[in-house]
């Protein structure tokens, strides 16, 4: 119930995940006899790796649907995004947008460059969001460090400054 997916609120695969994986740590945990926030730590790890890592990418496809109107989101699904790019959003991943990305903004400068370029934004920030999960700290110390980092992408995944970041980690 508190699982919802950010772009349709399907809650119920990634409660499946979180719940088999917090049954898993749960009995490990108590074998080892540590219950600590620390010993409960893989569970964030192992569901960021599962499943986690597509939820801060979606947020932001979901931001940037809401900004736009209906005639481009209509015009978008249209000329931008492939079959590949639906199916990926129906299994709870993030679209990379490849037609955007292959035709570039020259083409789309032509077509819709708002919502072109709103699109490979949205792709570039989830690239960046990706790469920023993959470093979930591997037990609580880093954590606060990791979550400031993730608020500062997500304060404004629109902004400009994140794009250097897609080369160098955030650290």
């Amino acid at each position: 119930a508190w699982m919802p997916k950010p772009l349709d609120a399907g809650g119920i695969g990634p409660a499946i995940i979180a719940a088999t994986l917090a049954g898993k740590h749960a009995v490990n945990a108590i074998q080892r006899g540590d219950v600590s926030e620390a010993g409960l730590w893989e569970y964030n790890k192992d569901f960021i790796d599962e499943y986690g890592y597509k939820t801060a990418g979606l947020e932001v496809f979901r931001r940037m649907l809401q900004g736009l109107s209906n005639d481009e989101i209509n015009y978008g699904m249209k000329h931008f995004i492939s079959r590949f790019d639906v199916e990926k959003i129906t299994n709870g991943e993030h679209p990379e947008f490849g037609l955007v990305s292959k035709m570039g903004l020259v083409f789309a400068s032509v077509m819709n460059q708002k919502l072109a370029s709103s699109l490979k934004r949205t792709a570039e920030v989830n690239a960046l969001l990706v790469k920023h999960y993959n470093d979930y700290p591997s037990n609580p110390d880093g954590f606060t460090e990791w979550q400031n980092d993730l608020m500062k992408i997500m304060e404004n995944p629109r902004s400009e400054e994140h794009t250097s970041e897609l080369q160098s980690p955030i650290h």
